[in-house]
């Protein structure tokens, strides 16, 4: 092995200054053990104070006899040109090795085993005992066997738990799906104990969301008895009439061993998953990307359906009053990017990544394990707002440059920041006039991400985009955000549609949040008007952009209100007639432009007629003048030298 980092190297220096922490460097070998410390000298540091590094990293082989051990890499040329090198016993300000050197003679069929061991961040006390234990190296060896072997065991464990062991009559698929598994249970973590619940872990998570609601339901959360199952906890819960605890309830999940990932190139790339807290207590932990860890627990949920509700208010009270959802999200909290101009990396904007397919998947598997939980839960106030500190400009900024269409609020950001700081993890979220978790029915939640998708719907052309982040799969297509995006409107026929059948045995009256039911009403009336246009063929260009003016404009209304009063003023009552009108009328649109979006050979396109609206382009006249020119070039009619002149009208126009 060689450029073995020391303990304590920083990341930063090591990745931008590393001869600078090459020269802190401090490598020794203990000759009797073999055992190897990389060091550093002293901290790295430019202020005038005393700095000890007091843990190495180490090495050290086991099963060869006495072997020559080098700790840097100066001799590799005399090994290669057939010398003996020389045991090193220390080396400063150079990078680091640990390489062994040794002569073994092999009988005919007979074999020679031998390991390198590493391990970091050790103490002077864990370095000693190690030392010591050298001194026996069969048993060393046996320990580390033993080791390997519970750690094979254990992982075992979690893969038949995630159902990840299946036998099929082709080995290859056997053994994708055992992969896929560990990879999913890798990055979204797996359920700690099948359905049964730590009440320790439960009363801590409460009391860091929300430390007022701990503290009124302290008796209750210490006289738990230690282990309970999840519905055994909730039902007790729901006793307790505190409608704030059962929206924490509702959304615990109670899993370890996931970590965040993301791109090798990404700098959070790093693989940790962390089994145990600063105490060496039990840890449940999760943490990723919006994206990435509803997707793994998505798979998930197949093996643990009664926790596919709990998957789902994590996700809807997480989405903000705007309708999208914030960059990361963790066991402890929300995140949301900050734009830091000298970190590539940074930007501030709403993903739109999957926001609809990945809540329409979790719903579908509700209603296929549970079917009667999600209209159980469409009339409770139990779920949450995310209050991200991030202001999607007006509907007339937005034409002006869809580009740059998100402001950062750092007033509101250091005003959240104090309220966590008061009140816990909930300081993240919106509050009503009291300081309270403004709370909603599961109806509310489902409707807002739909209508902010539809305050950006263009019929016959897709979703634009405009909140500064592409949807994934559209940015694979190259629409890095500005574009019309049909991905995303086949996912909204999808949720629609399984909204009408939800909501089809409903009756009476549900209660929404005033400005909800605004923008409801307003985007209503916007889909009933387009309705009659939706003829055999597109809509006209006109047509089109006073329907986007419309929705938009609705859609800015309700950010405008919202964003004044950082709350919702109240809430009121409302038939689920309107409701079911609206969805039929947006289904109506949403397959109109499915069906002219669709192509000769079956595959489909959308073409960005919003710009060259704002523009004053005469769409009608220019778009078959550029059909012609198409087919001309494609039927190979013009000379090359004309095809440039025809490219470069193409350009112009």
């Amino acid at each position: 092995m060689q450029n073995i980092l020391p303990a304590g190297a920083p990341r930063f220096a090591q990745t931008n200054t590393s001869n600078l922490v090459d020269a802190y460097k401090w490598t020794e070998l203990d000759g009797k053990s073999g055992l190897a410390f990389f060091t550093l000298y002293s901290g790295i540091t430019d202020r005038a104070q005393p700095c000890e590094s007091l843990k190495a990293n180490t090495a050290f082989c086991l099963g060869l006899d006495a072997p020559r051990v080098l700790i840097s890499s100066q001799q590799l040329d005399v090994f290669r040109h057939g010398q003996e090198p020389e045991q090193e016993d220390n080396r400063r300000g150079i990078r680091g090795a640990y390489l062994v050197s040794t002569t073994v003679e092999l009988a005919p069929q007979a074999s020679r085993h031998w390991q390198i061991v590493a391990n970091v961040e050790q103490s002077q006390s864990e370095v000693v005992e190690l030392r010591r234990q050298l001194g026996h190296p069969a048993e060393v060896a046996e320990a580390i066997d033993r080791s390997v072997n519970q750690g094979t065991d254990m992982l075992a464990r979690i893969m038949a738990t995630a159902d990840g062991y299946q036998a099929t009559a082709e080995e290859n698929v056997t053994v994708h799906h055992y992969a896929n598994v560990l990879f999913n249970v890798l990055r979204g973590g797996i359920f700690d104990d099948q359905y049964n619940v730590s009440s320790w872990d439960f009363a801590c998570t409460i009391e860091q969301f929300n430390r007022d609601v701990f503290q009124r339901n302290h008796d209750l959360l210490r006289g738990l008895p230690d282990k309970l199952t999840f519905g055994e906890l909730l039902a007790t819960v729901k006793q307790q009439g505190d409608a704030q605890l059962e929206r924490l309830c509702h959304e615990y999940l109670p899993i370890r061993f996931g970590r965040r990932h993301g791109d090798p190139s990404r700098p959070w790339n790093q693989f940790e998953i962390k089994l145990h807290d600063d105490d060496g207590n039990r840890l449940l932990s999760y943490e990723g990307n919006w994206r990435d860890i509803f997707q793994n627990w998505e798979a998930l949920a197949f093996s643990y359906p009664e926790f596919v509700e709990n998957i789902i208010a994590k996700f809807v009270n997480a989405s903000t009053i705007d309708g999208y959802n914030p960059y990361r999200i963790t066991k402890e909290v929300i995140d949301w990017e900050v734009e830091e101009p000298d970190d590539p990396w940074s930007y501030i904007g709403y993903w739109g990544d999957h926001q609809i397919i990945y809540l329409q998947k979790l719903l579908e598997l509700s209603r296929q394990f549970h079917p009667t939980q999600l209209s159980d839960l469409l009339r409770q106030p139990i779920f949450s707002y995310a209050n991200v500190p991030y202001r999607i400009r007006p509907f007339e900024a937005l034409l002006e440059n869809p580009k740059t269409t998100v402001d950062f609020e750092s007033g509101l950001a250091e005003e959240i920041e104090r309220r966590v700081a008061e009140i816990g993890a909930d300081g993240k979220l919106v509050l009503d006039a009291n300081g309270a978790v403004y709370q909603v029915n599961l109806l509310e939640k489902l409707l807002v991400p739909l209508l902010s998708k539809l305050g950006n719907l263009v019929i016959d052309g897709g979703i634009w985009l405009n909140t500064q982040r592409p949807e994934w799969n559209d940015a694979n297509n190259a629409l890095v955000g500005q574009g019309l995006s049909m991905v995303t409107l086949y996912y909204m026929r999808r949720y629609v549609s399984f909204l009408q059948q939800l909501l089809a045995t409903e009756s009476g009256q549900i209660e929404l949040s005033i400005e909800v039911n605004e923008w409801l009403a307003a985007t209503a009336t916007a889909l009933n008007k387009a309705r009659p246009l939706l003829g055999e063929g597109s809509i006209s260009a006109s047509q089109r952009y006073d329907s986007l003016r419309e929705l938009g404009q609705a859609a800015s209304r309700h950010r405008e209100v919202v964003y004044r009063q950082n709350s919702f003023s109240g809430k009121v009552t409302q038939a689920f007639d309107p409701i079911m009108a609206m969805l039929e009328d947006a289904l109506a649109a949403i397959d109109h432009s499915i069906a002219n979006n669709r192509r000769e050979d079956g595959l489909y396109h959308a073409y960005n007629l919003l710009n060259l609206q704002q523009e004053g382009v005469d769409i009608e006249t220019l778009y078959p003048m550029l059909e012609g020119q198409v087919a001309a070039l494609s039927s190979g009619a013009v000379s090359p030298a004309e095809s440039v002149t025809v490219l470069e009208a193409l350009f112009d126009s």
